[in-house]
């Protein structure tokens, strides 16, 4: 009777996890410790984990709440932020929701950082919406010349820009890149203004 009873809470915890249910989730919050919020709840998935695969930002941030320590990764070593990112629809809400709870936006996998990540895994109406937000909360451009030659790849005029003027250097082999001579040539120019407004400002 009892396991049925815990079966039955554990069942609604995992209902109110999935559909962001922050009403529900409060009334829960005293009827699981955090050691069994990180233990598979179903599907072998934990809580954060049930709330990050559902796209549900604000259930993610009262699991961070109910938990004095928090992975970084999950049982595989992917970093959650990465599982994020790979999200179909709400990749940019989870991001800011675990970036804003301290997670670390210089977390880097397979050697490869969270930037780099975001070219392959976001949209390209959205990509700089997510480099924006790592950045703002401290992944760094300086020593990413790759970040600048995934966008140029993708003739993307906009992110060359943004990545250029925010930090990140001009590729070394910069004739060697897949792209237009016109979007080099822009590059380039990005790269002069930049140091212009540098000398300017006295740096």
């Amino acid at each position: 009777m009892l396991k049925l009873f815990k079966d039955a809470r554990t069942a609604k915890l995992v209902n109110a996890l999935r559909s962001g249910d922050r009403e529900t989730l409060n009334r829960l919050a005293k009827k699981f410790t955090p050691e069994q919020l990180t233990q598979p709840l179903t599907d072998n998935l934990n809580a954060l984990e049930i709330a990050l695969q559902a796209g549900q930002p604000a259930a993610l941030l009262w699991v961070i709440e109910q938990l004095p320590e928090h992975s970084q990764r999950d049982r595989d070593q992917v970093p959650y932020l990465l599982r994020s990112l790979q999200h179909e629809s709400e990749s940019l809400a989870l991001i800011t929701a675990l970036l804003q709870a301290g997670f670390d936006a210089s977390i880097s996998h397979d050697e490869r950082s969270l930037l780099e990540w975001c070219f392959e895994h976001c949209e390209p109406q959205t990509l700089m919406l997510h480099l924006s937000r790592l950045t703002q909360h401290g992944a760094t451009l300086e020593n990413t010349e790759v970040l600048v030659i995934r966008a140029l790849e993708r003739e993307d005029q906009a992110c060359v820009n943004y990545l250029i003027s925010s930090g990140a250097p001009l590729p070394a082999e910069l004739d060697q890149v897949q792209c237009s001579d016109a979007l080099r040539s822009y590059a380039r120019r990005c790269a002069d203004d930049k140091k212009i407004r540098e000398m300017m400002l006295g740096r």
